[in-house]
């Protein structure tokens, strides 16, 4: 069968996005390199050559081709391919029979891996369902917007999500999930007073919710683009009206970067705590200001602070309604252990700092916030946002992420790293620490919302990387309904995909680095893979908490580059939804890895860890457990790092769990390692209740035999003192 990768004919099904300067490039060059040995043989070899069927519309049974890591492809010979994993930095080699083999396989490699920003369609995760698009497409469409509430593209030629497939559903959506937070509820204020020493009726104050939706103001996101099309914002600014103040919410977004204006994420439904998110401001060197975004800053602490009050009323019984004061505030010894000397001063609100409102957290280092500056952008000057106190936490940016990654993944892939040294190596990739410093911002960041009950503003620069990486884990810190299968799914489509993480600039789906109208390659970086590995640190130190096991992020870490499904591409909700229609022409990763029983930790009781609410740990536990993820990185290491057998069946459930390695000319080697040991543990609990089942058993018996001799003896002396008596 023969391709031409190079011409379209004018399908429309494969033009998605348009074309962008700002667009990335992979990891890899996609470039044709040709040896001087091989020019002078181009044209013959090249016209005598036959067609290939090696890669057939729609995909190819060898799953390292087109539906691999998006690889690069380099012509390594006259007769070979080398293609380079984007992922890891992996390669595979392979040979051809010809010359014109190998140049139209990279041709059709290059036509399913690089298809450019305009011609995604050509990606696995589009040529999958292509078929049941195209038949839909025979049904006729209604000409006022597509068959379905939500769907804004409008239909007409030239438009590809013009079609009638049945979508796959959305885990996030917007009101649904806000109202399961129950951040719109009203808040009581207990018992208005009592009656003459009675009771009074069951009569109660109630508060309004401090928070309130935004419905219209970004419906077809005008305000901004990059943000989901419905937000929440404090009441007394965004209440007003229809429009939700949309003057005000313009005129805020405007002086934030890409109009990336602050937004509530999670909220409390008790009190004031709450996490926001928005982008840098537009400080200056000049100090600029903006009225409009102190005011709104300033809404959402007072918001907070009523919400605190009405709390505070309940539990102490309401307005006159009580005389036992009850305050919940946990004690400041537990607090400071908790802390472990880790910004305490900051944390334990306590002198100073007891009067904030609003926690305002950049993620940068200070130094780059204030070099920042110099572009129009800055940080704020808590002079100008009454009531605010600001600390930086120093995480890296994406260029410092990119490069840690790519030397973790070096030295798990060399085959000349010092084993003696394996820890030192490890750190001095600065993974781990990046990792840390993750982990303690987000950590932190639940601890003021949980304890000090503080609304807490997250942000980086853009508001996209970072800002979507800690707000995302303070979540799994104080919500457990984020710890299950659906709420993880549901957790990610909010704070990466509906806010706006740029999938597609991070991980150069479909991009090429030498395609025509360029890229950064600078703006490639692995921002969501180090968002799992965070997830599985926590997941590691504390299992019992999460429905979902580290399989299941491995799995989920794997299906990042590959575009075989479409819920991870495109840059933003827009993009998706109007745009490209994700959910009308690819399968949902989601319900794939629902699918999988083997990702689901037995031992997760639902109902258990809903009542014990936030899982905040001491920071110093967590931060002194970070290891590195050996089953991710080392996956594909030149030296054995992790299990790669399966147990043998002789000692399925001994503890540790036993692996064997075979040699030819020996007898098995068995390896102990404490991975997977819930198994074992499982059965070494079973096996201890049968211990001590027995040994209760046979006490039980003692005891009856005991009460037997015991009786026999009784009975005895009753019967002499009965002979004494006769005599």
């Amino acid at each position: 069968m023969s391709i031409n990768p190079t011409s379209n004919g004018g399908y429309s099904y494969n033009t998605i996005l348009p074309s962008s300067s700002s667009v990335s490039s992979t990891a890899s060059s996609a470039m044709i390199t040709l040896g001087s040995q091989m020019k002078p043989l181009l044209s013959g070899m090249a016209s005598n050559a036959s067609n290939s069927n090696l890669l057939p519309n729609g995909g190819s049974s060898n799953t390292n081709l087109p539906t691999a890591s998006n690889p690069a492809v380099v012509l390594a010979g006259p007769m070979g391919i080398i293609l380079h994993g984007k992922d890891g930095g992996r390669w595979i080699q392979f040979s051809a029979s010809s010359f014109g083999d190998a140049q139209r396989a990279q041709e059709a490699l290059n036509t399913y891996a690089f298809p450019g920003r305009r011609n995604l369609g050509y990606l696995f995760a589009f040529e999958s369902r292509r078929a049941e698009v195209m038949a839909s497409n025979r049904v006729p469409q209604n000409p006022q917007g597509g068959g379905r509430s939500g769907n804004v593209a409008e239909v007409g030629a030239g438009n590809p999500i013009a079609t009638a497939a049945l979508p796959t559903s959305r885990r996030f959506v917007p009101l649904e999930e806000y109202e399961r937070q129950g951040i719109f509820k009203s808040r009581g204020g207990g018992p208005l007073g009592i009656n003459d020493g009675e009771a009074a009726p069951m009569t109660t104050m109630t508060y309004s919710s401090p928070w309130a939706p935004i419905l219209n103001a970004n419906a077809n996101y005008g305000v901004c683009s990059t943000y989901p099309s419905m937000l929440v914002g404090p009441r007394s600014i965004v209440g007003e009206g229809d429009d939700n103040n949309i003057g005000l919410l313009r005129r805020c977004a405007a002086f934030r970067s890409e109009n990336r204006f602050p937004a509530l994420t999670w909220g409390s439904p008790h009190d004031g705590g709450s996490i926001w998110r928005a982008s840098q401001p537009k400080v200056g060197l000049q100090g600029n200001r903006s009225m409009e975004d102190e005011r709104y800053l300033w809404a959402i602490g007072e918001e907070a602070k009523r919400a605190n009050l009405a709390a505070d009323a309940r539990d102490e019984g309401g307005v006159g309604g009580g005389s036992i004061r009850h305050s919940k505030k946990a004690p400041l010894d537990f607090l400071r252990m908790l802390c472990g000397r880790n910004n305490e001063s900051d944390l334990i609100m306590e002198g100073n700092n007891s009067s904030c409102m609003l926690k305002i957290m950049d993620m940068r280092p200070k130094s780059a916030a204030m070099g920042n500056r110099t572009q129009g952008y800055g940080y704020e000057n808590t002079n100008n946002y009454r009531g605010t106190t600001i600390n930086f936490y120093g995480i890296g940016n994406i260029h410092a992420v990119r490069d840690a990654y790519q030397k973790v993944n070096a030295l798990c892939l060399s085959s000349n790293t010092s084993d003696l040294q394996w820890m030192q190596l490890v750190e001095n990739t600065g993974w781990p620490s990046m990792i840390r410093l993750i982990l303690s911002a987000s950590w932190q960041t639940a601890f003021h919302v949980h304890y000090n009950r503080l609304p807490v503003l997250v942000h980086c620069s853009h508001g996209w990387d970072r800002t979507s990486q800690v707000p995302a884990l303070a979540q799994l810190f104080l919500d457990p309904h984020y710890r299950t299968r659906e709420g993880f799914s549901t957790l990610v489509e909010k704070d990466f995909l509906s806010f706006g993480h740029p999938f597609h600039t991070r991980c150069g789906h479909g991009e090429g680095k030498n395609e025509q109208g360029g890229g950064d390659e600078g703006q490639l970086s692995p921002i969501f893979l180090q968002f799992i590995d965070c997830v599985f640190q926590i997941v590691n130190q504390f299992p019992d908490y999460f429905e979902f096991n580290t399989k299941y992020l491995l799995l989920l870490s794997e299906h990042i580059y590959p575009c075989r499904f479409g819920t991870l591409l495109c840059d933003s909700e827009r993009e998706r939804e109007v745009v490209a229609g994700i959910r009308q022409r690819t399968y949902c990763m989601w319900e794939y890895l629902d699918s999988i029983p083997e990702l689901i930790n037995p031992m997760f009781d639902k109902t258990a860890s809903s009542k014990a609410g936030a899982l905040m740990m001491p920071l110093p536990m967590l931060l002194r457990n970070v290891t590195l993820w050996t089953d991710r990185y080392c996956m594909y290491g030149a030296k054995a790092t992790t299990p790669c057998v399966p147990p043998s069946s002789n000692h399925r459930y001994s503890y540790p769990p036993v692996y064997t390695v075979q040699c030819p000319t020996e007898q098995p080697v068995v390896l102990h390692t404490v991975r997977n040991g819930v198994e074992g543990a499982l059965q070494r609990a079973l096996e201890d209740v049968e211990m001590w089942k027995g040994t209760a058993l046979a006490a039980l018996t003692e005891v009856k035999e005991l009460k037997k001799k015991g009786q026999a003896s009784e009975q005895n002396k009753e019967e002499e003192g009965d002979d004494d008596d006769a005599s």
